[in-house]
This record gives C-alpha cells, sequence and structure tokens, in this order.
C-alpha cells in the first residue's frame, strides 16, 4: 500500500486497529463537546461514560461501516454520541445534536489534517509499518487538539458560540455546514469514489448547495436581526410616551387641586364684589381687592423653570437646545424637547453638525418671535428630533402667530419678514432652503388651527428623506405644493 492511499484510506488496517483509532477521535469529540459547551466540572462518572461509550460506539459503528453501510454508520454515530452526551450533560436534545456534530466535523477535520501531515514523514522515511504511521497520525492529531484548546476564545468555552446556537437561523446554518463537512469526510474515506468521475460533479453539487445555504441563512439571520432591534427601539419609544403621559397626568391632577382650592377663592371674591357694588367702593376696599386677584392669578400662573433637556450626546446641538432653552425662560416661553433614538447617524449621513445647529437656532428663535407677537395664553415650543415613523426628522411645534399669506408664497425665494421691528431678517429660510436643497430633504409647514390655549398652531418638519420637496397643509383646507 502507497503513502498516499494510506492517507486517503485506512481499509487495509485490521479491525482492531480501526476500532482504536475511531475510539481516539469519539473520545476527544466528546471532549471538544465539554470545551465548546463550558461544562465547569466532569466528575469521575462523567469521565467513566465518555471513555466506556467511545470505545464501545467505536465496534458498534465498525461492525455497521463493514457490513451494512458507511453513510447509515454516521447517521448513527451522530445519533450515538448525542445520546450519551445528553444523559451526561442534561442539554436540550437539539442544542446537545448541534454541538456534537460541530464537535464531530472539527475532530475530523483535525484528523484529517493530521492524515496530511503524516504524508510527508512517512515519505521522507519511507515508514512501510501501518501501526507506526498510525501512531504518527495520533500524535499529530493530539498536537493540533492541544493548539486548538489553548486558544484563548475556545479555552474557557466559546460563549459567543453558545448564545448564537440558541438562535434558530445560526443553527440551521451551522447544521447545514457539519453535515456537509461529515457526508465530505466519509466520501473521501472511500478510496474507490476518489477515483470516479463523479467525485467531481458531487463536489460541484455540494459547493452550489453550501454556497445558497450560507446565503440564505446569513439573510435570514440579518433579517431576523432588524426586526429585533426595531421591536426593542419600539418598546423604548412606547415605554417614553407611558412616562410622559404619566407624567402630563400628574400636572393634570395638579392643576386640577389647585382649580379647585381657587374656585372657593373666585366664589367668595365674586359675593364680595356684589356686596360692595350694592353699597359703593372705597379706595382701601378696591386695594384689597386688587391685592387679591393678584394672589389668584399669581397660583394660576407659573412661570416655565429651567427643566434637564434630554440629551442628544451631541455637544453643540445639546449647548443649542440649553441656549434656546434660557432665550424661552426670559420670555415666559413653556420649552420641550423630545429625542428619538441616537442623532449620530443623522449628523453623518443625513445634514452636518453644523447645518442642523443652525438650522435650530434658526427656526427656534422664529417660533420664539411668532409666540410673542402672538395675544395666546399658551406659550409653548415643543422640539422633536430623530427617527420619527422611521425618517430622521426634525419638528418644531409653536403656538405663535400663523404664517401669513404673504410670507408662506415667497419662502425660499427672497428675503421676507413681518417682524422686522422684534430682530426678524427673512434670511433663516433663505439659509434653510439652500440646506435642503443639499441634503435633498423636505419642508412640510402644516397649520394646525388658531392660537389656542391646549394647541400649537403650526408645525415645521424638516424630513431627511432625499425627496426634497416642500408642502404646505393648512386648517383652512388649502395646500400649497412647491
Amino acid at each position: 500500500m502507497s503513502s498516499l492511499e494510506f492517507m486517503w484510506n485506512l481499509g487495509e488496517l485490521d479491525m482492531l486497529i480501526e476500532i482504536i483509532e475511531l475510539s481516539i477521535i469519539l473520545l476527544f469529540t466528546n471532549y471538544t463537546f465539554v470545551r465548546i459547551a463550558n461544562v465547569n466540572k466532569l466528575t469521575l462518572k462523567k469521565h467513566i461514560l465518555i471513555i466506556s461509550s467511545s470505545c464501545s460506539i467505536s465496534v458498534f459503528i465498525k461492525i455497521i461501516q463493514l457490513r451494512v453501510d458507511e453513510y447509515l454508520s454516521m447517521i448513527l454515530l451522530i445519533m450515538l454520541i448525542t445520546l450519551i452526551n445528553i444523559i451526561n450533560f442534561r442539554y436540550k436534545t437539539l442544542y446537545s445534536a448541534l454541538i456534537t456534530m460541530l464537535s464531530i466535523s472539527i475532530n475530523y477535520i483535525l484528523y484529517s489534517f493530521s492524515i496530511m501531515l503524516t504524508f510527508f514523514p512517512v515519505s521522507i522515511f519511507n515508514i512501510k509499518n501501518d501501526c507506526i504511521t498510525l501512531i504518527l497520525i495520533i500524535i499529530i492529531y493530539l498536537f493540533l487538539l492541544n493548539k486548538l484548546y489553548k486558544i484563548k476564545k475556545i479555552k474557557n468555552g466559546i460563549i459567543y458560540l453558545q448564545e448564537k446556537l440558541k438562535d434558530n437561523f445560526f443553527s440551521i446554518l451551522i447544521l447545514n455546514i457539519c453535515i456537509t463537512i461529515l457526508f465530505l469526510i466519509v466520501l473521501l474515506q472511500n478510496y474507490e469514489i476518489l477515483k470516479t468521475s463523479k467525485i467531481g460533479i458531487t463536489f460541484i453539487a455540494i459547493s452550489i448547495i453550501m454556497f445558497f445555504t450560507i446565503k440564505q441563512s446569513f439573510d435570514l439571520y440579518y433579517k431576523q436581526n432588524l426586526l429585533t432591534k426595531d421591536l426593542e427601539q419600539t418598546k423604548v419609544e412606547l415605554e417614553e410616551k407611558k412616562q410622559e403621559i404619566s407624567k402630563l397626568e400628574k400636572e393634570n391632577l395638579e392643576f386640577s387641586k389647585t382649580s379647585h382650592s381657587l374656585a372657593h377663592k373666585q366664589k367668595s371674591l365674586e359675593f364680595k364684589l356684589e356686596k360692595l357694588m350694592k353699597t359703593g367702593v372705597d379706595d382701601k376696599s378696591k386695594e384689597a381687592i386688587k391685592q387679591e386677584i393678584q394672589n389668584i392669578s399669581k397660583e394660576i400662573y407659573k412661570e416655565p423653570q429651567q427643566i434637564e433637556l434630554p440629551k442628544t450626546e451631541i455637544e453643540s446641538i445639546d449647548d443649542m437646545f440649553s441656549y434656546m432653552q434660557s432665550e424661552c425662560i426670559k420670555d415666559n416661553i413653556k420649552f420641550e424637547l423630545q429625542v428619538v433614538g441616537n442623532l449620530f447617524y443623522m449628523i453623518n449621513h443625513l445634514i452636518s453638525e453644523n447645518e442642523l445647529e443652525i438650522l435650530l437656532a434658526d427656526h427656534i428663535k422664529d417660533a420664539i418671535i411668532a409666540i410673542n407677537h402672538s395675544d395666546n395664553e399658551n406659550r409653548s415650543i415643543l422640539v422633536r428630533i430623530g427617527k420619527i415613523d422611521n425618517v430622521y426628522s426634525l419638528y418644531i411645534y409653536d403656538s405663535g402667530v400663523e404664517f401669513e399669506k404673504e410670507v408662506l408664497e415667497n419662502l425660499g425665494k427672497k428675503p421676507i419678514t413681518t417682524h422686522a421691528d422684534s430682530g426678524g431678517t427673512g434670511m433663516g429660510f433663505m439659509n434653510t432652503f439652500d440646506t435642503l436643497n443639499r441634503t435633498k430633504a423636505s419642508l412640510i409647514i402644516n397649520e394646525i388651527g388658531k392660537p389656542c390655549i391646549d394647541n400649537y398652531t403650526k408645525v415645521l418638519i424638516f424630513k431627511f428623506d432625499n425627496k426634497n420637496e416642500f408642502i404646505v397643509n393648512s386648517y383652512k383646507n388649502e395646500v400649497v405644493v412647491v
């Protein structure tokens, strides 16, 4: 028997040597399982079961392989080793089967490499003794295993793999790869098959199947990850909404308590006024009534407080929001900010940090001017920024005066403002349209309604949707698209 033929087929060896060979492979297959699964402690009983099962299964498998079929023997081998591992380590069936197949594949690959490497000393020293050749194979095999076990990520168990095997798509991928490897091992062990032309067709077929299997598995795994991330983000947004609703309900409850208390004071004051109207009002009484009215007004109206704003983690943008909040407080305007998700993708791919900063400054300032020119008791600005409805956007709500028709018709065409006395120049929208054209973003202006106590009058929506549209929607049933 030539050295090359021996590398691929040890069929000339007697049954005892073949059983020893398989027993060693199965023995270390079990210990590879232990490494991958990160089994903490092996008792004496487990060691005995591993050694005894490796020997007994080897005898049984060799009989099946020689007298029945090689492929059936491989299937039975996988099933029996899996069963032993389930009994020994109490893992779930599917998880045990996957790690078992992976362990068998790793050991057969290493053993095949050992056979290839042994070819060199066998050829150089012209070794004819099969037993010596087998010992050399086993020595190289144990050396490769030792090096594998010393790899840092494998030394204390493959944590990454343990987690991924719990994922269905990743499990399917590992399963297909292992089956293919084991099928090839059986194929390569048969020297007669290697002589036929069918081996080329077989390898081509296997390669095509493997390519599409791996591609499809990774596609499914990627889609599942995206769905998981979207679900987690939706949960976070839902939790934020719940907290916001809870906060508003608490504020509403506090306002109701205050209103209830003030109702009694109001009725008392009305009674006093009616009484004084009948008897005449002197200066002292007038001053007392005036003071009472002022006291009630103070209890009803609370000036905006500087609350801590949510952070975008982008320093210049957070500084701009803080500055605009301070400007709102000076003018008794309530300023709210909602940050949805992470903004780093937005400033890295859709709009520059400097452009976003200018956009915020221009339009929050416009909102402050609009509120200062309104008699609306509701003095509020709300800014929402981030990934809203799956599109990175900036929303700026305010309760100020509405846009005049002349302003809307000339937006982006020429500088125009109706509030020059308050510092308005009309250049803000000129800069904005330049930014929109560069970033291919859209501007949508929604006119919500007339000034009222419980809602905003309008909202400017900047959507980074690559459409570069300008749309005006009005509650007056007028829609302008430019």
